[in-house]
């Protein structure tokens, strides 16, 4: 009885360990959405663009496939140019197996035009993220409609 005892104590450590690992984790990629806010929310492209690998891939709604930092960027200035100057994204599942992870996520954007009109985009993104070496994460992966 004891042994069983033992194991199931030992058990439900090793789970209650790995939930606080994978808690730690979502808390990082949480922290990484929050930058990615602020960033493309004060039109501080460089730093979005610091959130991504440097082979990241950015499929955005337009049939253009983007391989490069200065390509994303360039994208995101664009964006900026006609108006587009709120940006959120809210996580809805996360799923992350080894150095990778999977999120998909709603986001909204506003536009402020020329006109003074104010027009509200949403949608959904799916990204797949990359832990780097220094144990941060960072956007290997984008696409979104």
């Amino acid at each position: 009885m004891k042994k069983l005892i033992t194991m199931l104590l030992l058990i439900t450590l090793s789970v209650s360990g790995l939930a606080n690992a994978v808690a730690d984790e979502a808390g990082a990629i949480n922290a990484l959405n929050s930058k990615w806010d602020v960033a493309i929310n004060k039109g501080d492209t460089r730093q979005l663009v610091s959130l991504y690998t440097d082979n990241a891939v950015m499929m955005p709604p337009s049939s253009e496939i983007l391989t490069d930092q200065n390509a994303i960027k360039n994208y995101w200035d664009a964006l900026r140019a006609v108006g587009i100057d709120v940006y959120a994204i809210n996580t809805v599942d996360l799923r992350i197996n080894g150095d990778t992870a999977y999120q998909t996520v709603l986001w909204e954007a506003t536009r402020n035009a020329a006109d003074g009109n104010v027009i509200q985009f949403d949608g959904n993104m799916s990204n797949v993220l990359e832990r780097q070496k220094d144990g941060t994460w960072k956007i290997k992966l984008q696409s979104w409609n």
